[in-house]
């Protein structure tokens, strides 16, 4: 049962723009460093603020949304921020200015996360519906990539942030729309927890801690090992291909396949296959890597983009589906931030 079924759309438009203009930057921020002259180790230094802020703020936005039982506050303080983040980014070339916005901008952008903390509660946990999110956020990575490439080669990477910005603004326009009916969620939830203590007989401390420790240290190593490669591959492929358009193809087109692999999984993931999914996810990711440290011609980039599409849509889905099923609305969000981080 969905609890609105207009929130749940203001949010999924709302995560395909986010995503879109934060796969922009995402991607091309290093490009757009090197193009002001800065040197390539100061860039790699610069970049790793996006993974900085992805470690350390979801947690404590999702602690904070669970304490105050409020995910609204978040979505609107992290839409605002980011579009006042791509503003500043495109007004100044001053590194030090940059570097501050960038770090901004990765701050607003875990507090919007949040967004999927809701849409699961309004939702119920459905895997169907999920599968829906997952699809959305790729989507937007799909257009950014491609869509970036395509404007860097007709206006030049100089103006990626005002591109940036124009996407993220009607965000604002969603989020003031969305309602969050918690007292309804949690009318939901405390039904049917009640329903299943009397038919299994079983506490409540055990349905609040049925997360397995595994699955963060499986997330960690997995992000540990491909994430760092992931913010400067468009600078990696660069050096071996021709065009922007090239490379946002390259990077688009493992969540164009995405888009549907993520829908596929919500129609065959289960309890009996989704410890499978998750394994077969971890193993393709490391076999990515290492197709990325051989690649040097358009062909190899693209083989290797497609087993990361797997890869990444096996692993997440399978990981976000267990999570959202074993949380409440009491825990849901800083658990949730554990996973982003």
């Amino acid at each position: 049962m969905i609890l609105s079924k207009r929130s749940v759309i203001l949010i999924l438009i709302s995560v395909f723009l986010i995503n879109t203009s934060g796969m922009i930057i995402y991607t091309y921020a290093s490009t757009f460093l090197l193009n002001l002259g800065t040197d390539k180790s100061l860039m790699q230094l610069i970049v790793t603020i996006f993974p900085l802020t992805a470690f350390l703020f979801p947690p404590l936005y999702g602690f904070l949304s669970d304490k105050y039982q409020n995910r609204i506050v978040f979505l609107l303080i992290g839409t605002i921020g980011i579009s006042f983040a791509f503003l500043m980014l495109s007004l100044t070339r001053d590194l030090i200015f940059i570097t501050l916005f960038l770090f901004l901008f990765g701050l607003f952008m875990a507090s919007s996360n949040i967004s999927f903390t809701l849409y699961s509660e309004l939702v119920e946990d459905d895997k169907k519906y999920i599968s829906y999110y997952n699809a959305t956020i790729v989507a937007g990575w799909f257009v950014g990539a491609q869509f970036g490439g395509i404007f860097i080669d007709i206006y030049g990477i100089e103006n990626i942030f005002l591109l940036a910005l124009l996407i993220s603004l009607p965000n604002l326009i969603c989020i003031v729309f969305i309602r969050e009916n918690r007292s309804l969620i949690l009318e939901r939830y405390n039904s049917k927890v009640n329903k299943d203590l009397n038919g299994l007989n079983i506490n409540n401390a055990e349905v609040e801690n049925s997360i397995s420790k595994s699955i963060y240290y499986g997330l960690f190593f997995r992000n540990f090992g491909i994430k760092p490669i992931m913010s400067i591959l468009a600078l990696i492929m660069i050096i071996y291909l021709s065009s922007g358009s090239e490379v946002g193809f390259l990077i688009g087109i493992n969540f164009f396949l995405q888009f549907f692999l993520m829908l596929l999984a919500g129609k065959i993931i289960t309890s009996k296959n989704i410890k499978f999914f998750m394994v077969m996810g971890y193993i393709l990711s490391a076999i990515t890597i290492f197709g990325y440290i051989i690649a040097t011609n358009f062909l190899i980039y693209f083989f290797f983009q497609l087993i990361f599409a797997f890869s990444y849509s096996m692993h997440w889905a399978a990981t976000i589906v267990y999570i959202a099923q074993n949380t409440t609305p009491k825990n849901k969000g800083q658990i949730m931030g554990y996973a982003y981080a």
